[in-house]
């Protein structure tokens, strides 16, 4: 028996009964669009780990668009690969459970997901697909710069007001004002934290400037409105 990716040759005998049953994992509906934004959104490279035997395991990977695959894999072997370090495994089954502790990230599906997977997670995903990845690297991504910012803030505030009022080149009214508007301004950039997260910072920005620009929008609209109202006749 010869079998490749798309088909299959028998040798059998004459009259000789022979029954086939093919089975086969298809990729769910958007994969491939995940697998392409985290390759190309968040410069990530991505590597498909899996028991299954070679022609199946290519099969599965070239229709959602990954290019390195290990294929034949027991949970040790899965391990030996994560154990490297800087990487974001992603599994549901009982054999992933070692590599996905091992993992600096660990991402299970919860809906699918064994006991022993979740247990050893980091991020458990309510959904049954893998659309909510891109999402949470990406959030994790804007919650780190929005640290690394806010620390930034309160340095400056400190160089600018704190160490200029002990040295007395500044009266205590302007350093007790820069230092709440520091605070006020840490505040302020905190809430950024609420919007979608994008994957650089100009597009955070420019994202929140369009956000800014359709409230003020949306205000104009209300007032008009108001006004029209109180302007009409009873």
């Amino acid at each position: 028996m010869q079998f490749s990716y798309d088909f299959m040759v028998l040798n059998i005998k004459p009259l000789v009964q022979v029954t086939l049953i093919h089975l086969e994992d298809r990729p769910q509906a958007g994969v491939s669009n995940v697998i392409a934004e985290l390759q190309d959104q968040a410069r990530l490279r991505v590597m498909m780990l899996t028991g299954d035997h070679e022609s199946s395991a290519w099969r599965v990977a070239k229709a959602v668009g990954i290019t390195e695959v290990r294929y034949s894999l027991k949970p040790e072997d899965k391990l030996n690969h994560v154990k490297r370090g800087g990487l974001i495994m992603v599994g549901e089954g009982i054999n992933d459970a070692p590599a996905l502790a091992a993992a600096t990230v660990g991402i299970v599906l919860a809906q699918l997901a064994s006991a022993t997977a979740i247990a050893v997670a980091d991020v458990l995903l309510l959904r049954d697909n893998i659309s909510g990845v891109p999402f949470c690297i990406a959030k994790s991504r804007q919650t780190t710069s929005l640290v690394k910012q806010n620390v930034a803030i309160a340095l400056i505030r400190i160089v600018l007001a704190s160490l200029p009022s002990v040295l007395g080149f500044l009266p205590l009214w302007l350093t007790v004002l820069l230092h709440e508007g520091g605070t006020l301004l840490v505040c302020l950039n905190s809430i950024r934290a609420l919007n979608d997260p994008k994957w650089s910072l100009g597009e955070d920005l420019w994202h929140l400037v369009k956000e800014f620009k359709s409230r003020l929008t949306s205000l104009k609209a209300d007032d008009t409105i108001s006004n029209k109202m109180q302007a009409a006749p009873l």
